[in-house]
């Protein structure tokens, strides 16, 4: 791998100012790292991967000279948004330059009719209060909607809250366009509408840099947090699972917890009763005493009520959801990691064969989603109200990477679809139907394969890789 070139970084304070060219110290390491070390397997592998340099343009005109300069030195570029994924898509595997994208972050436009557009680093919950005040929501969003950027969501994300109504977003309509700036010497725009722009969604920022994004709203619904409790779980997750296929209620989440997930929730324990499973559930507010009344008589409790307050403030019950409960479990029990899946409507059968092959190893966590039953990173499916289907995040006692794969090789085994979330290659983490034509977008902006080289894994060209032409990220 060549040196990294000691002109550049005095090239690139020259052009964006000495206070937004990091090359050193304490912010330099954050600026390299996202939360990769979720996953024991990445922590390994990631732990000393580091940029030689971090860069954060503040206009368009900005980055495109920082790009420009990168491309003319060969140097890898790494685009983080706001570093709140899991998988290291943000973290460079061959030092080189991060473009952290944080000072990009305006809302453009909020059109009447319910689209937002905003440059790349614009952050979710400012989004979600703008969109409110005007009538209208995001349509789905990741557990760290307070602090994920647009661009991060796009490129390292795919749902979470809403999903179960409009999927993620990869469903049909809910991105309008994405503008993509190539990487080389002359960095050009190319804008990719509608289905067009699923070549660059979930791409790790391998395809193109996003320096604008449009994407759909929903109309506005004031919602009701609920929190369903039984020591039944069998009963929990019969009532759980009609009500996520209920189709005259309003919907933004409905996610459950295995006993004892609810006890490393530490500012909620007050509300739990111990050893019982606990449904979250984000509801019209017109509907929760109809909803509330439904589950007492199943036989279940409601334990804990509170709006989902309009502008948005805490305490929100979004913030334990999604892969905010692997934060909380690790917080709790370093020894607990997590995997991505997708069940089928035999997940009775699914979870009983994983407990008698693992017996207590694996801690359920369920999500339900619109579209495809079987819940992946890449392509969560369509907001046809009829098609919801079961995914979850299950925590897992981690014991070695030898029983961590094999309990992915039985899920495989019975059915239950993983989406890996202990690897950086873009193709082992999700599924991706389009990924020739996701490659030969990265041909067409990125001639020079400098952008996030080895995340990638089937692409063909890798220059920093040990032997010229070797597949990217052999090196890791």
């Amino acid at each position: 791998m060549p040196a990294f070139p000691t002109t550049l970084i005095p090239e690139l304070r020259a052009l964006l100012g000495p206070a937004n060219v990091i090359d050193t110290g304490e912010a330099l390491e954050t600026l390299s790292k996202d939360f990769y070390w979720y996953s024991p397997v990445l922590k390994r592998q990631l732990d000393d991967k580091r940029a030689d340099v971090a860069v954060r343009p503040g206009t368009l005109e900005e980055l495109k000279a920082a790009v420009a300069a990168c491309a003319r030195a060969r140097v890898p570029v790494t685009v983080r948004g706001a570093g709140t994924g899991n998988y290291g898509q943000c973290v460079p595997l061959f030092g080189g330059v991060v473009l952290d994208l944080a000072r990009l972050d305006r809302i453009l436009e909020l059109t009447p009719d319910g689209v937002v557009r905003v440059e790349p680093g614009a952050r979710l919950g400012t989004i979600e209060a703008e969109a409110r005040k005007a009538g209208w929501e995001l349509r789905c969003m990741p557990s760290t909607w307070v602090k994920s950027s647009m661009a991060g969501f796009f490129c390292g994300g795919s749902g979470g809250i809403g999903s179960i109504t409009w999927g993620g977003i990869n469903a049909p309509g809910n991105v309008k366009s994405v503008t993509l700036l190539s990487c080389e010497e002359t960095p050009r725009l190319l804008k990719l509408e509608e289905g067009d722009s699923k070549r660059a969604l979930h791409t790790y920022g391998t395809t193109g840099i996003m320096v604008e994004i449009e994407m759909r709203l929903a109309p506005k619904v004031d919602y009701e947090q609920l929190i369903i409790s039984s020591p039944d779980w069998e009963k929990l997750v019969t009532w759980s699972d009609d009500a996520a296929h209920h189709a005259a209620w309003g919907k933004r989440l409905v996610t459950q917890f295995q006993w004892p997930i609810p006890s490393f929730f530490k500012p909620l324990v007050k509300y739990f009763r111990t050893g019982e499973h606990v449904t979250f559930l984000l509801v019209a507010r017109t509907q929760a005493e109809a909803i509330i009344a439904d589950a007492a008589a199943a036989g279940l409790a409601c334990v804990y009520r509170t709006p989902f307050s309009d502008p948005p403030k805490p305490p929100f019950i979004t913030d334990y959801t999604w892969n905010h409960t692997t934060l909380w479990a690790m917080k709790s029990d370093p020894t607990l990691t997590y995997v991505q899946a997708g069940f089928g409507r035999n997940f009775r059968e699914q979870f009983a064969l994983l407990e008698k092959k693992f017996p207590g190893e694996v801690l359920l966590h369920l999500e339900w989603i619109a579209g495809n039953p079987k819940m992946t990173r890449e392509d969560i499916g369509t907001h046809s109200g009829e098609n919801v289907g079961m995914g979850g995040i299950p925590l897992v006692y981690f014991k070695s990477e030898a029983r961590l794969q094999e309990l992915l090789d039985y899920c495989a085994e019975i059915g239950v679809f993983i989406a890996n979330p202990h690897t950086f290659y873009l193709e082992e983490g999700g599924r991706h139907p389009n990924i020739v034509e996701k490659r030969a977008l990265k041909a067409e902006l990125d001639p020079h394969a400098l952008l996030n080289p080895g995340k990638m894994k089937s692409y063909p060209q890798n220059p920093f890789a040990p032997a010229a032409g070797t597949l990217a990220g052999t090196a890791v």
